[in-house]
């Protein structure tokens, strides 16, 4: 069973997505990809510009990005980035 966590993407404009029903994050960092699930160990990464997806609600949304940092303390994730938008 996934078990689900907050996670939200941010902007100088505000929030762009946000919700707490998300199983996975993956991300490209500068040393590879990354994951994260529920209850991932604290810790922060910094994301080249280029594409992420979250798992919501048993799909994946896949959202391009600018440069971005990741933030993950435990409990929440949270990805702050200049722009952010949904990739087609």
């Amino acid at each position: 069973m996934e078990t689900p966590f907050h996670f939200c993407i941010e902007t100088p404009s505000g929030i762009f997505i946000e919700g707490d029903d998300i199983t996975a994050v993956e991300v490209t960092t500068s040393v590879g990809k990354l994951g994260v699930l529920a209850h991932h160990e604290p810790m922060v990464a910094a994301c080249p510009p280029g594409l992420m997806r979250i798992r919501q609600g048993g799909e994946w949304v896949t959202f391009r990005t600018s440069r971005a940092i990741l933030v993950v303390d435990g409990k929440s994730a949270k990805l702050l980035t200049p722009l952010a938008r949904l990739a087609v």
